[in-house]
């Protein structure tokens, strides 16, 4: 009787120590679905620098082709083994509600300069960069928008060039790492329409490629800006909120 009494204690002591088990072991199980690892993020060691990424005779050249044969030309005019905002193979897009409900009203930019650039993959504190756009270069792709009141919303007119009134301008403040992804969160100031106002830029290196002759380096961002409540933009057709792409590719011929 003493050993089924034992025998029956054993079995319970088994069954409560398999019952804890299970039970550590579901909410382990849970955990690890709630809580993935996070992303390994890898970086490079890129470094790459320019002091005068546009030249004024290079963008004045642009300006004035006609056809590959002026753009290739334009390119003559920067110095080889030089860094440069390759212009015609990179984007600035902007996008905006209509009417502040309605699906996106979007537009770019046909002309815009990189004063200057750092890039540091290995130390995010010497990021740096200044870049403008010529505001009456905006293109809807729509001509009846674009002949009509776009360029006096933007308080401009299309005999201006680099005045100062036909120009947005961007300046970064200073770097970090994104600790999520690959990227960079970057604090800037926007100047436009008179008025400056900060905006976070989220940046992406997409590393560097070469060709016969020449290679590039490029990079994606985004940031928002309250056009209507910061900047005073004068628009009933726009929400407040505008997102702007930038798209960038620099060369450098051999």
């Amino acid at each position: 009787m003493k050993k089924i009494n034992m025998l029956s204690k054993t079995v319970r002591l088994l069954s409560i120590l398999l019952l804890c088990f299970v039970i550590m072991n579901l909410f382990t199980q849970c955990s690890k679905d709630e809580d993935p690892p996070p992303p390994k993020i890898v970086r490079g060691t890129d470094n790459l620098n320019c002091s005068d990424c546009t030249p004024l005779d290079y963008m004045e050249g642009l300006m004035t082709a006609t056809d590959n044969g002026g753009i290739f030309g334009a390119y003559g005019m920067v110095p080889s083994q030089q860094w440069f905002l390759d212009i015609p193979h990179s984007a600035i897009n902007w996008a905006s509600a209509f009417n502040g409900l309605g699906a996106n009203l979007t537009g770019k930019f046909m002309y815009f300069s990189l004063k200057e650039l750092s890039f540091d993959e290995t130390n995010p504190a010497n990021i740096s960069f200044e870049a403008n756009v010529l505001l009456n270069s905006v293109t809807t792709g729509q001509p009846l928008r674009d002949e009509g009141c776009l360029l006096s919303t933007y308080e401009t007119d299309a005999t201006k060039i680099f005045e100062v009134e036909n120009l947005a301008k961007i300046k970064t403040l200073n770097a970090k790492y994104n600790t999520e992804d690959d990227g960079y969160i970057i604090d800037a100031e926007l100047t436009f329409l008179g008025s400056t106002h900060p905006v976070i830029i989220t940046l992406y290196y997409l590393g560097q490629s070469s060709y016969t002759g020449y290679k590039i380096a490029s990079f994606e961002a985004e940031f928002t800006f309250n056009a209507i409540s910061d900047f005073d933009l004068s628009s009933t057709s726009v929400s407040d909120l505008i997102t702007v792409n930038m798209n960038i590719n620099l060369r450098n011929t051999d």
